[in-house]
């Protein structure tokens, strides 16, 4: 008897200990620590201010992660090794990042004109908070004028991607959701730029893109926010551009060579007034909020691509290419916060200008617009 209740003992320590270890191998593959709760989250960001519009935001169903822009320990610089790079980071490690991104690395510094510039916190200018995330574009600086910050959707505790993507086969669904805010000085809105070979694609926001490790930037999954053609005008493109969606169509701000013969280009910008445009705004922050719903079979005319601006629709398009199956990614799972500026002619003398993000959120469900949240 003394021995069959010690096999039974023995049998339900054993079931403990496998319920326990199925417990863990499961959070650890579903891309969960142990303590999260599976895919709700909370604010990860102990800098933002509790009571505030972004924490609020950041407590809504449905937010993956939320940036709050607020202390220079959230940027883990990479730089060019063997420049003058170093001696601006000395004593700090090169944190060189590749496509898995298992390094903790998420901000990239450039030399331009023998200095080294890179995105930084700025402790004065912010939407809320502490601070932002400041870019410099110097003068005689070419594509990469000033640096970018570049992060997967979001980390374990050991700082390593959880795998977290938005697509058909993952279980955060297929529709992404985002909002930031960013501010525009007059130096960098009123700059005719030049660039090589030809006419100037216009300055970029911000790229969202494929997770690892086959993310590209510039690839056939990827959704651009760009200053389209030096119009003035904020719109969005996919797959490099080959994806067009439109200036901003939904709003009747079309296309438009106007009495000066001129669609695109810096002297176009009077082709695309305000109404029906919306303009980029000098030294105010400017809210961009996004909806990425991927539709139908991979890489067909059938997702739908919507951004706001300071909580006005901008773009509506329903016919955008999603590569979802290829070979750069499952989803979106990272996004790339820069000004650059593709084929920008470093000769060219002009004021150094600058830009601001702040509050940042990456979300499944819809996100309030402006600072009440509804």
């Amino acid at each position: 008897m003394k021995d069959l209740r010690l096999v039974l003992a023995l049998l339900m320590i054993g079931v403990g200990v496998g319920t326990i270890f199925i417990a863990l191998t499961f959070n650890t593959a579903g891309g969960s620590s142990f303590f999260s709760g599976g895919l709700e989250t909370a604010v990860e960001d102990p800098e933002i201010p509790p009571g505030t519009a972004l924490a609020q935001k950041c407590a809504q169903p449905g937010v993956v992660n939320c940036f709050g822009f607020d202390s220079a320990s959230a940027l883990h610089y990479a730089w060019p090794a063997r420049t003058v790079c170093d001696e601006a980071f000395k004593g700090q490690r090169n944190q060189q990042f590749g496509r898995d991104r298992e390094g903790s690395g998420n901000t990239f510094a450039v030399v331009q004109n023998d200095h080294c510039f890179f995105p930084e916190i700025d402790s004065k200018t912010f939407h809320s908070g502490f601070g932002s995330l400041k870019i410099t574009i110097p003068s005689s600086s070419s594509a990469d004028s000033g640096g970018y910050f570049s992060e997967v959707f979001k980390r374990n505790r050991d700082g390593r991607p959880l795998g977290t993507y938005i697509g058909p086969e993952s279980p955060w669904g297929k529709v992404l959701y985002f909002q930031f805010y960013q501010k525009f000085d007059n130096d960098f809105l009123s700059m005719d730029f030049r660039c090589l070979e030809g006419d100037c694609g216009g300055w970029k926001q911000a790229i969202w893109y494929g997770n690892p490790p086959n993310g590209n930037s510039a690839s056939s999954l990827e959704v651009t926010l760009n200053n389209g053609w030096q119009r003035g005008v904020p719109r969005v493109y996919g797959q490099i551009g080959a994806d067009y969606y439109g200036v901003q169509d939904v709003r009747g701000c079309i296309y438009n060579r106007g009495a000066n013969a001129t669609g695109s280009g810096f002297e176009s910008r009077v082709n695309y007034s305000e109404p029906p445009c919306i303009r980029y705004k000098a030294d105010q922050w400017m809210e961009f909020t996004g909806r990425i719903e991927i539709r139908g079979e991979n890489n067909q005319p059938a997702s739908r691509v919507q951004l706001w601006v300071d909580g006005k629709l901008a773009v509506d398009y329903n016919q955008a290419k999603i590569d979802w199956a290829g070979s750069s990614g499952n989803g979106f799972g990272q996004f790339l916060l820069s000004p650059y500026h593709t084929k920008k002619d470093g000769s060219q003398v002009h004021p150094t200008g600058h830009t601001w993000y702040d509050d940042l959120i990456i979300s499944t469900q819809p996100i309030s617009m402006g600072d009440v949240v509804n």
